[in-house]
């Protein structure tokens, strides 16, 4: 977990200053997604500092990040905003796609305020999800077949997964540490089902074809 903690924080402070005293959004959701793209690096910065993950092959890393981050990536977000939302957030979502979409957003991000003293369990929930098997669920893939190694990816999620039981287990007693486990899974599904419909919102938008080509890859578009 140390380990875990020092390659979180080499990468940390960089992408943290592109949110301490961020007073304004861009104009555009494309435009936001863009400036979110650099969250999505940093992130990927962190994987590569775990060594289970660089010994993967690396298509099999590919296909973890391009269907997985998507989803963690609003974890590692909350870690940076320290559990805090931005005021301007909900009226920009609403205006670029609807009030309920920013409702369902902010309140599935609130599940998380539980961890606000243990910030320690996003980090470790952040490596243990991106082990998952198509975590974005996307349409036209429905199968494991195209990794490489599926029963490695396996062995690591279930040993982070056991690192990840046991800490909650050391911070919680053993009921709340269960439920703690269930709001992470819950929640996750629920940024899933929230992702797709901002990627077909994203499909409609005029000039999505200027996204960062790593977000045009995670969203789907190429």
């Amino acid at each position: 977990m140390n380990n875990i903690t020092n390659a979180y924080q080499l990468v940390a402070d960089q992408a943290e200053s592109l949110y301490i005293n961020q007073y304004t959004l861009p104009s555009t959701l494309i435009e936001f997604l863009n400036e979110q793209c650099k969250i999505h690096q940093s992130l990927i910065s962190f994987y590569k500092l775990i060594p289970d993950f660089n010994e993967l092959d690396i298509e099999d890393r590919v296909l973890l990040i391009k269907f997985n981050i998507h989803q963690i990536v609003h974890l590692k977000c909350i870690l940076i905003q320290n559990f805090q939302e931005n005021p301007l957030l909900g009226k920009y979502m609403s205006r670029w796609i609807d009030k309920d979409f920013h409702y369902q957003m902010s309140r599935t991000r609130r599940y998380f305020d539980r961890f606000i003293e243990h910030p320690l369990v996003l980090k470790l929930a952040i490596i243990v999800l991106i082990f998952s098997f198509y975590l974005s669920t996307p349409s036209d893939i429905d199968r494991f077949d195209e990794y490489k190694n599926s029963r490695k990816l396996y062995e690591l999620q279930n040993y982070y997964t056991t690192i990840l039981w046991r800490y909650l287990n050391h911070v919680f007693e053993e009921k709340e540490a269960i439920h703690a486990l269930e709001i992470i899974v819950m929640q996750i599904l629920r940024y899933q089902k929230l992702m797709i419909t901002l990627e077909t919102h994203v499909r409609h938008e005029p000039h999505h074809n200027i996204l960062h080509s790593l977000m045009q890859s995670i969203l789907g578009l190429t």
